[in-house]
């Protein structure tokens, strides 16, 4: 399945920087050396990063949740990427 049109990536890929060490979707876009577009992927990869860090995956010990980005409430479709 597409997460992000914009750059074709999809869910294996963005698992794939996730398994790499990407814990963000800016870093999931800095690992295919790409940057957010539209934002509209950006809340489903936030989605994505934390699942995968609940199961407790060996590259995120003890990281349960991630915290919302500071500009969180001014962007309503989430185009804040960290």
């Amino acid at each position: 399945m597409y997460v992000c049109i914009c750059h074709a990536l999809n869910d294996k890929q963005v698992t794939k920087a996730l398994e790499n060490g990407a814990r963000t979707p800016a870093s999931v876009f800095r690992h295919y050396e790409r940057q957010v577009q539209c934002g509209k992927c950006v809340p489903m990869m936030r989605d994505m990063v934390q699942s995968h860090c609940a199961n407790q995956c060996p590259s995120c010990p003890g990281q349960a949740a991630l915290p919302e980005p500071a500009n969180a409430e001014s962007f309503p479709y989430g185009i804040a990427a960290e």
